[in-house]
């Protein structure tokens, strides 16, 4: 076995470890096949091109709103492009991604949430309430960007209780469209 640093063990020879993460691992894919296929869900097709750049809208978001290296971005979602966009925006801005059973009521919510010490939670607006329910118990969280918003399940007012207790309450669409992209 060898070390992650590639030195060798006792049973072992020393093998060098690559020195790449997963965002710039999909960023060169990004630059070798823009144009190819990379998220099918539904009616919605993103482009390799196009998820890199979704991807850098995000990070420039989370980035822009006070996170960096180590903070957690906690995603309450359902299946969606904005899953992949998000996790590898999180990875981009050095963040760590935190998964959220969609069908966590708001005890398991609560806790999970602040056990993990999130500092941004990317919702899907059917979950709102939910979240709504619990952040007066989460401290941590800075930011809220809410995705697939519709008249039925608006983005929230960040000016009122308990969404005021967050800097920034987003629609995830026009925070994306409005970032900066962030690269690595």
């Amino acid at each position: 076995m060898n070390h992650a640093d590639g030195r060798a063990t006792e049973t072992g020879p020393t093998i060098a470890m690559p020195e790449i993460d997963i965002a710039t691992a999909w960023e060169a894919i990004a630059d070798e096949i823009p144009d190819a296929d990379a998220l099918i869900h539904g009616d919605v097709v993103r482009s390799w091109a196009d998820f890199e750049s979704r991807a850098a809208r995000v990070a420039g978001h989370l980035v822009a709103a006070g996170l960096g290296p180590d903070d957690k971005v906690a995603f309450y979602l359902h299946n969606g492009t904005e899953y992949l966009e998000a996790t590898f925006g999180a990875f981009k801005a050095r963040c760590v991604p935190v998964n959220v059973n969609y069908r966590y009521l708001e005890a398991e919510l609560a806790y999970l949430l602040d056990n993990s010490d999130a500092a941004a939670v990317v919702v899907s607006a059917e979950l709102v309430d939910r979240l709504g329910a619990v952040l007066g118990q989460l401290p941590a969280v800075r930011t809220v960007l809410v995705v697939g918003a519709t008249d039925e399940h608006p983005v929230p007012d960040g000016s009122t209780a308990p969404w005021d207790l967050a800097a920034g309450v987003d629609d995830y669409d026009s925070a994306v469209a409005a970032a900066e992209p962030m690269a690595l």
